[in-house]
């Protein structure tokens, strides 16, 4: 990306900020997931919170096997690929990981979900290794922070507009059944 751009590319910006809406999307449903996978598979406290580990560690995971490619290729791999290839490869591994949702389901298996969710996650840390610096080439670099700032706003909103929906969601069946129970009572 040029460096001495005296524009944002809006354009390829507004798809990036949708990126790290859902982004913040998914990260909220990892505390959603905790009392479902608890009653699906009868978890412990402990073992229900391997939900979370799962995921958050695996951007811990990525970063270094990211920079162990890097390394072993001799460049980084961001630069190698490129922006958009190495965010297509890191979605790429999100959709593998989200496929392992159904054979975990079906066989009831809690660590294959909990694999499912790692694998997500690895390809989360690529996607947002490359988003981060992306935001901030899309433009003059003197307002790059400002791009940055943006998208990272636009991720926590994603991250509080799902709770909140989920809880109203809650909420509302719940009232729902209460409702329909009073109407079969009469």
């Amino acid at each position: 990306m040029n460096s001495e751009q005296t524009q944002t590319k809006w354009a390829q910006f507004i798809p990036l900020v949708t990126v790290f809406f859902f982004w913040g999307f998914v990260a909220a449903s990892n505390d959603i997931l905790i009392p479902v996978f608890k009653k699906a598979f009868d978890l412990s406290q402990a073992e229900s919170q391997l939900v979370s580990l799962a995921f958050y560690i695996a951007y811990t995971v990525g970063a270094l096997i990211y920079n162990g490619i890097s390394v072993l290729i001799g460049q980084d791999i961001v630069n190698k690929l490129g922006y958009k290839n190495s965010l297509a490869l890191g979605l790429v591994i999100s959709a593998l990981g989200t496929l392992l949702f159904y054979p975990a389901a079906n066989l009831h298996s809690f660590p294959l979900m909990l694999s499912g969710l790692f694998i997500v996650a690895l390809g989360f840390s690529l996607q947002q290794t490359v988003a981060n610096p992306l935001a901030i080439a899309l433009g003059p670099i003197k307002t790059g922070s400002q791009r940055l700032t943006l998208a990272g706003g636009i991720n926590n909103f994603g991250t509080n507009h799902w709770a909140a929906y989920c809880k109203f969601r809650h909420f509302w069946f719940c009232c729902k059944r209460q409702y329909q129970h009073q109407r079969r009572k009469r």
